[in-house]
């Protein structure tokens, strides 16, 4: 066995190490399943330093503001992930998600901006928010449509996320004398991360990009289409049904590309939905699949 896991605690021993009460301790145990220390044949608790590492690491997160349960899942994502839990200064990117989600969950702007600092030093600044951000949201997405965190701190998280997107946006110059793709969110479509991870490596290539954002109604998009004379856009749809007011709308979606010559690409996973309702465009369900369409679209108009 690794000697890092041989029990040798008893539970008073590691309530002195760790300043933790016993009753704490078992508490952690019943309900989280950490620790997991080892049981004599007598029943008694024995701890290996692997397992007062990880009540170090998940006491922490506790007094940094992080609810129990929710500290307990980190530790043992991390675990799964394989990462260190005494290594607090890690740029493996699976630590780097696991410390970005740590710092939303506590509402900890300072610490969050600290970790894509740590990220920024072996990524470039759209791979942090491609390979870190988005996964890190994702997963608090999907925690909290378990019921494991509360709307509040995916609410933070998300918001950090996108002012981050933005503030990337600023950093590339578009190419003069472009006509700008148009990118927004169907009506009712909150989700709008995916939509600006297009809009950014649209940017990062140079495009010219006017991202309208969330729940943008059909003739707003619309006629931002035709003020800028946009030869393609981007709708975003999470959930099929957002696509319903565009579909009703398909009348003037094609006389739009009929005048301008404007194509749509439909994005996201509502946009499957598109292609069933014969909207015209192509149907992008995923990040590079968009951006490829678009690029593609832009190119083949310029030849």
């Amino acid at each position: 066995m690794d000697s890092d896991r041989v029990p040798k605690y008893t539970v008073k021993t590691v309530a002195q190490m760790t300043g933790l009460g016993a009753a704490t301790l078992r508490a952690w145990e019943k309900r989280y399943g950490i620790p997991r220390p080892a049981r004599t044949p007598s029943r008694y608790r024995l701890y290996s330093d692997a397992d007062v590492r990880e009540i170090r690491w998940m006491a922490a997160r506790v007094a940094q503001g992080v609810p129990p349960r929710q500290a307990a899942r980190l530790a043992a994502d991390r675990r799964a992930a394989g990462v260190p839990l005494d290594d607090e200064r890690s740029v493996e990117i699976p630590a780097l998600i696991s410390d970005l989600r740590t710092a939303c969950l506590a509402y900890d702007e300072e610490a969050a901006e600290e970790v894509l600092r740590r990220a920024a030093t072996i990524l470039r600044p759209h791979e942090v928010f491609r390979a870190v951000m988005l996964p890190a949201v994702a997963q608090v997405g999907r925690d909290w449509i378990a019921g494991l965190v509360n709307v509040a701190q995916e609410h933070f998280t998300s918001g950090i996320t996108r002012r981050f997107a933005l503030r990337l946006m600023d950093l590339y110059r578009a190419m003069p004398g472009l006509r700008p793709v148009v990118c927004a969110c169907a009506p009712g479509e909150f989700h709008e991360l995916g939509l600006l991870a297009v809009a950014l490596e649209l940017r990062r290539r140079s495009y010219p990009v006017v991202h309208l954002g969330q729940a943008t109604p059909v003739d707003a998009t619309l006629s931002a289409m035709e003020r800028m004379g946009s030869p393609v856009a981007v709708v975003a749809a999470v959930l099929a049904e957002h696509l319903e007011p565009w579909i009703a709308a398909r009348a003037a979606v094609r006389d739009l590309r009929r005048r301008l010559g404007t194509t749509i690409v439909w994005g996201g996973p509502g946009a499957t939905s598109a292609s069933a309702q014969r909207l015209p465009g192509p149907i992008a369900p995923t990040i590079d699949e968009a951006v490829a369409a678009v690029v593609g679209l832009l190119e083949g108009s310029r030849r």
